[in-house]
């Protein structure tokens, strides 16, 4: 009968065998001490200068919150619209549904937009791309200068200069702005800016945050303020039409007033009940009218800001010590790495 049963693994490392491996890499590793010090010290220098010469950054906080109307029980209001062929515009626009409003302020054409706006700092006025062109050039960087004096908007650059607009904005969105939830159960939202300069970062997020909140608003209330202007176009005219027939119908009565045949009363009647109709007609564009106003009030999405970033701006820059401790283990780290490894290697090859 075949024996079953499990024979033991010769190449099984048992605990004593761990901590004689263990107690001879540390061993090892102490024979080198010289050489582990000096590397860690030279680590801790590095991770030393790194954190002298890391500029200090200033972070900008703008938090804001989103709310939108109820506008599921406007619908049944909406039919009264359609009596002229009128949407009221009860729905929302899914466009700018959830969190859609964060990808807007990433966006290339509001960023630039900012970047043509101007801001006054202690009594002096700045327009943000040259006061962002002239504080870079004042430390390194690789943007060409290119002169925006003569520029009004991003939409009258020539090529250099929308190359530049280009370029910064890739900086500001890769580098610089963030934008997110502040809690995924909340409707709280936060926008930050990471700049060398405290002004520009302050600055540059309310002046993003406003331009994205006019362009937000102004789509979502598009379609309702498009339905306004038709309905005043068409008040306007029928109203007009409306005191041409009652001029009309007054001077038909005037002249009929002594008249004993009936068919000659046909015109002033006829006028008589155009008015009518048109008053009639007038009273409900009219109606429509304040009901379309009503509603664009009530749809129109509200955006309030919470906090504003306020100076002093937070300020983050590297610690000296932690540098040096972190750089010291890292050299400690790899060093021990490399020595062990190398007798790893001369072990195998020797074999």
């Amino acid at each position: 009968m075949e024996n079953t049963q499990l024979q033991p693994i010769e190449d099984e490392i048992s605990l004593k065998e761990l901590v004689e491996k263990l107690r001879d890499a540390i061993g090892f590793l102490w024979s080198h001490k010289l050489k582990i010090v000096v590397i860690s010290i030279l680590g801790g220098v590095i991770g030393l200068i790194y954190a002298l010469n890391k500029k200090t950054t200033y972070t900008s906080k703008l938090v804001f919150v989103t709310a939108e109307s109820d506008v599921g029980g406007l619908g049944k209001l909406g039919a009264l619209g359609s009596q002229f062929g009128i949407d009221l515009g009860g729905g929302s626009s899914s466009a700018f549904g959830g969190n859609n409003i964060l990808e807007l302020m990433k966006s290339r054409r509001l960023i630039e937009e900012t970047l043509f706006d101007t801001f006054v700092y202690e009594n002096q006025k700045y327009r943000m791309l040259e006061y962002y062109l002239l504080r870079d050039s004042l430390v390194e960087s690789k943007t060409p200068k290119v002169n925006f004096s003569s520029v009004t908007n991003r939409e009258a650059c020539n090529f250099k200069q929308d190359s530049v607009l280009a370029s910064v904005y890739e900086r500001i969105t890769e580098s610089s702005l963030s934008v997110s939830e502040v809690d995924k159960k909340l409707a709280f939202k936060k926008v930050e800016l990471t700049d060398l300069d405290p002004v520009f970062a302050k600055y540059f997020v309310e002046s993003l945050t406003e331009k994205v909140t006019t362009f937000y608003l102004e789509t979502k209330t598009k379609r309702s303020r498009d339905n306004i202007k038709i309905l005043e176009g068409k008040a306007d005219s029928v109203e007009r039409e409306l005191q041409g027939k009652m001029v009309s119908a007054a001077i038909e009565k005037d002249q009929s007033q002594f008249i004993v045949n009936t068919r000659s009363l046909v015109p002033s009647v006829k006028r008589q009940m155009e008015v009518q109709l048109l008053s009639t007609m007038y009273g409900e564009i009219v109606k429509n009218l304040e009901l379309s106003k009503t509603m664009s009030a009530y749809n129109e999405p509200l955006i309030q800001i919470i906090d504003r970033p306020r100076f002093p701006i937070e300020k983050k820059k590297s610690s000296k010590l932690l540098s040096m401790v972190m750089g010291g283990f890292l050299g400690f780290f790899v060093t021990a790495l490399w020595l062990l490894g190398k007798r790893f290697f001369n072990g195998i090859m020797s074999a």
